[in-house]
């Protein structure tokens, strides 16, 4: 299937596959711990518009991951080269 990157900052990167939206990032803070996750448009929109959107859509996305039982510190993506910028 077909992916196109839409935004990059620092080591996050949101791609467009299929319709959907995913976010990729490094969620670990002492190790390293590579996610890929499904996103809304709405979340989209808070990452585009800056350090707070950014902020507000990640910590909404570890709540939802949480409630859902996924650990979201736990990798379940593997990057095949640079992420973000």
């Amino acid at each position: 299937m077909n992916e196109e990157k839409i935004y990059a900052f620092n080591a996050l990167e949101i791609i467009r596959r299929g319709g959907q939206y995913y976010l990729r990032c490094n969620a670990g803070t002492h190790n390293e711990a590579w996610r890929e996750d499904e996103i809304s448009e709405q979340e989209v929109a808070k990452i585009k518009s800056g350090s707070a959107g950014r902020y507000e859509a990640m910590i909404g996305l570890q709540k939802r991951l949480i409630s859902s039982g996924i650990d979201p510190y736990i990798s379940n993506w593997t990057p095949s080269g640079p992420v973000g910028e």
